[in-house]
């Protein structure tokens, strides 16, 4: 089992138009939280937290305590099809895998 901690990194601008932020925020309310209630519950251990600069743009991280936590929901089929959706519905998504940084070791 893998013991390292993983980070997605996710970027995205929220959409401008009102007609299609609405759609966003419904999928939000009624197809992500459910989702993530659910994903819990069979045990995916995640930290998610989200961050704005009050433009729209928004940052958001999601941690997991092991590689195979991570490995749990990218693997997940339901995951991907949720992700697809949401993807539709913001503008401008990029997203990175991180883990945290590895000292070299000392020269001899």
């Amino acid at each position: 089992m893998s013991t390292m901690t993983v980070v997605l990194l996710w970027e995205w601008d929220n959409p401008k138009d009102e007609a299609r932020n609405k759609k966003r925020l419904k999928f939000d309310r009624e197809e992500g939280a459910p989702f993530w209630e659910k994903k819990r519950k069979e045990g995916i251990k995640l930290k998610m937290t989200s961050w704005s600069d009050n433009t729209g743009h928004i940052v958001g991280w999601m941690e997991f305590e092991t590689m195979d936590d991570f490995a749990k929901l990218w693997e997940d089929k339901e995951w991907q099809q949720q992700v697809t959706k949401w993807s539709y519905l913001v503008d401008n998504v990029s997203v990175r895998l991180l883990r945290p940084t590895i000292t070299l070791p000392k020269e001899k």
